[in-house]
């Protein structure tokens, strides 16, 4: 980019607390975008998501400042109820933005270095409204109404059932087994009487 990107000191007070990002500067064009950061029961959660420095992310987003050099104001949620997309950061289009069409942009898992970068270079170059989506932070888009994915079953797919026999087939099923049933008792029969009869001309 052509020039120096303005730049502001860090937003941490003596207390550790972050200013908010105060729009002290707005011009009389309007108001600059502006962030909503959520910082809840998972965003900026090392337990959620470890290994991210989310202190640092936020002061980082706090620092941000737009072409004009005006400080681009930080909200920080308790919750902005998509958890499961933590970190959640939803940048508010500019007056000039929003008279445009634009309109707030949610973007979910905001969790590396990069991607401050990349919010950065979108909202100097205006934000929602002004200036298309980047592809890197197309990745990340999402909404408020984002559902949860369900979690793959890891059950065995149930076996298949037999088909079950009419009644008529179950009936003739079984007058055929009583049927060989009864051959085979008088087989034995026939054989008995030839064996008593043999047995009564010797004596």
């Amino acid at each position: 980019m052509a020039g120096q990107r303005p730049k502001r000191a860090d937003t941490v007070g003596a207390k550790g607390t972050f200013d908010g990002g105060r729009a002290s500067g707005v011009s009389v064009r309007g108001r600059p975008c502006q962030l909503v950061v959520c910082r809840g029961c998972c965003c900026g959660r090392k337990k959620k998501r470890p290994g991210v420095d989310h202190q640092g992310q936020l002061a980082r987003l706090s620092a941000l400042r737009d072409h004009e050099g005006r400080d681009i104001p930080v909200r920080v949620s308790t919750c902005l109820g998509i958890c499961f997309k933590a970190n959640v950061v939803v940048v508010q289009p500019s007056s000039e933005g929003r008279a445009r069409g634009g309109r707030p942009v949610w973007l979910g898992d905001f969790l590396e270095d990069r991607l401050v970068d990349d919010l950065d270079d979108w909202i100097f170059d205006g934000g929602p409204g002004i200036s298309p989506l980047p592809e890197a932070l197309q990745q990340h888009l999402t909404s408020k109404d984002a559902e949860k994915p369900k979690k793959k079953s890891g059950k065995k797919p149930k076996k298949e059932k037999k088909p079950r026999k009419e009644k008529g087939e179950k009936g003739a099923a079984r007058g055929k087994a009583e049927s060989v049933k009864r051959e085979k008792k008088s087989k034995k029969d026939k054989r008995k009487k030839a064996k008593d009869g043999k047995a009564g001309e010797r004596a």
